[in-house]
């Protein structure tokens, strides 16, 4: 009786130190397929927002991530958004706020070489640093002149 007990303590202590896999709780969504794998979270909104004509909508319906362009029809993608090719390394990274892309997102090839790096605010992409109104303009921007070589001396021929 004592083996029996001191064997089960040694199994339940085992079991404690496992590692484990974080919890997805019920506002993050886990899609593995063949060629890719997204961890994509659904915070819930404080309300359903109204649907613009111009953005592209990002949802989760039928275990899958959804986009479509003025609607949607499931839960809106809300919070961090993370999308792995099949070995693993990460393939596009960034956030949503209700549906729409929102901060900075970035995307790899399979190698792990950064291959784009977005702003986007409310759906609508940005430039990542603000140009200075001096570089915007055209006629302040400065130009290539022509130098023209005057060490030469002309010779004249007799």
């Amino acid at each position: 009786m004592k083996n029996i007990l001191i064997v089960m303590l040694c199994f339940l202590w085992t079991g404690a130190l496992a590692q484990r896999m974080p919890e997805e709780g019920p506002n993050k969504v886990r899609i593995i397929l063949a060629e890719k794998s997204i961890v994509a979270e659904l915070n819930p909104v404080s309300f359903s927002p109204r649907a613009k004509v111009g953005l592209f909508y990002y949802w989760y319906a039928a275990n899958s991530i959804h986009q479509t362009q003025g609607g949607y029809s499931g839960t809106l993608l809300n919070g961090l958004y993370t999308e792995y090719f099949a070995n693993k390394s990460l393939k596009e990274q960034g956030s949503f706020v209700k549906g729409l892309k929102h901060g900075i997102w970035k995307a790899w090839d399979e190698d792990g070489k950064l291959i784009s790096e977005t702003n986007w605010k409310n759906g609508v992409q940005v430039p990542l640093r603000k140009v200075p109104i001096w570089q915007r303009l055209n006629f302040l921007v400065k130009r290539d002149t022509l130098v023209t070589d005057t060490s030469k001396k002309p010779t004249l021929k007799p």
